[in-house]
């Protein structure tokens, strides 16, 4: 089945005037915002641009271009790939590429990205990245359960108000995990002369919010311009709640691998979609969001922290570096624990028997597939025990007949 890179080479000979911007040419776009430009485009400057096809050739003669081609543990290889192939179509190489922003604030716990595309003349799509490889990136998503506004929010808010006071014409604005929530939360925060250049937010497979934020004003003012697509077997995606419609989109890998936007199906330029989610994902989504919404914030935050305190105990900044030395990072990690406060350490125990316990309420299936297996396994024994009783009446028959 055709994905991303199959689909430069079947739609990169068109141009956007012959085939209009659609939602997989938003998906390649936000997958190259997760490659590092920095020091290749002016900082937060709307008013340069490059095209695709120039910042490719930044990109392949920086002097570090080893180390920018180096993804990290969580983000596909393929992803430098997908920016030269791009870049080298005539779809995609003159799409001018400028506002690029990155933040890495260990002290406010963010991590920030966005970059704005200029596929056609007074047509923009601004791409916010997702979670990358950093600690702080995650650490920032698990804030999201805490905080009403995470750093990365009110900074996707500031670019696009930025954006639109610099950029004529109308607006897409998108992202992949975490970039779809950023997305949907700029969006919502626009002023009402804002949202009406806004045509359309594409999430892809990003988390949600709190149910208090989806039922405010301004998130039900741009729920109709909202697209989600989440894969077979979603788990950012399941985290919080979400409005608005979806579309369930199939994928060729497994678990949490489907995350990974290479893996998602295409046919022409359109998602191959489901009927819905796996039962995995259901069973996810309920057990995560019943777990949030039902511990007290300052336990969620106490949670947090002392989570995080258990991996920062490894001196490891990515995911990359805590996988490269597991041994090393995974003593350290058990250290941690064992040298918790005695109170914070039961706590956290609590809020995860806490978790398991609810998960455990949340198997009727599992309960219900096991009774069903004792009724058959009843009907089997009691199947023998009659064929049996009928074997011996038929000997018994047959020893009286030969009598």
């Amino acid at each position: 089945m055709s994905n991303i890179l199959d689909y430069i080479v079947w739609r990169g000979d068109l141009s956007f005037e012959e085939s209009a911007f659609n939602e997989i040419d938003a998906l390649i776009l936000c997958q190259i915002s997760y490659l590092n430009f920095d020091g290749l485009l002016a900082d937060g400057d709307f008013s340069k641009k490059v095209t695709l096809s120039e910042l490719a050739g930044l990109f392949k003669k920086s002097a570090d271009f080893e180390k920018r081609c180096d993804t990290g543990l969580l983000i596909n290889r393929l992803t430098v790939k997908l920016m030269f192939d791009a870049a080298a179509s005539r779809r995609f190489g003159g799409v001018g590429v400028t506002g690029y922003v990155s933040i890495i604030d260990l002290k406010n716990e963010e991590q920030f990205s966005a970059v704005t595309y200029l596929p056609q003349e007074k047509m923009n799509f601004i791409a916010y990245r997702g979670t990358d490889d950093t600690i702080v990136g995650w650490k920032e998503d698990f804030n999201l359960a805490i905080l009403d506004e995470v750093p990365a929010q009110k900074d996707a808010v500031k670019y696009l108000d930025k954006a639109m006071s610099v950029l004529k014409g109308s607006f897409v604005v998108g992202g992949h995990s975490k970039g779809g929530n950023l997305a949907v939360y700029a969006c919502s925060k626009a002023c009402e002369t804002e949202k009406k250049r806004i045509e359309l937010i594409y999430n892809m497979d990003g988390p949600g919010f709190s149910e208090k934020r989806l039922h405010s004003q301004e998130f039900y003012s741009v729920i109709p311009k909202v697209r989600s697509y989440y894969p077979h077997f979603s788990i950012v995606g399941m985290l919080f709640d979400h409005a608005g419609s979806y579309s369930v989109v199939e994928s060729d890998e497994s678990g949490i691998m489907q995350h990974d936007p290479f893996s998602w199906h295409l046919l022409g330029c359109r998602y191959v979609v489901l009927d819905g989610f796996d039962d995995t994902s259901r069973f996810f989504h309920d057990t995560f969001n019943t777990w949030i919404s039902q511990m007290p914030p300052e336990q969620r935050e106490t949670f947090v922290e002392t989570l995080f305190s258990i991996i920062q105990a490894t001196d490891a900044r990515t995911n990359s570096e805590i996988e490269q030395n597991i041994v090393e990072n995974s003593v350290k990690i058990i250290r941690a624990i064992h040298g918790l406060d005695p109170e914070l350490k039961d706590g956290l125990y609590k809020t995860l028997k806490m978790l398991f316990h609810i998960a455990h309420k949340r198997l009727p299936t599992f309960a219900e597939l096991f009774e069903r297996s004792e009724l058959r396994n009843n009907a089997r024994n009691a199947g023998r025990k009659v064929r049996s009783a009928a074997g011996k009446i038929k000997e018994r028959a047959g020893s009286i007949s030969r009598r």
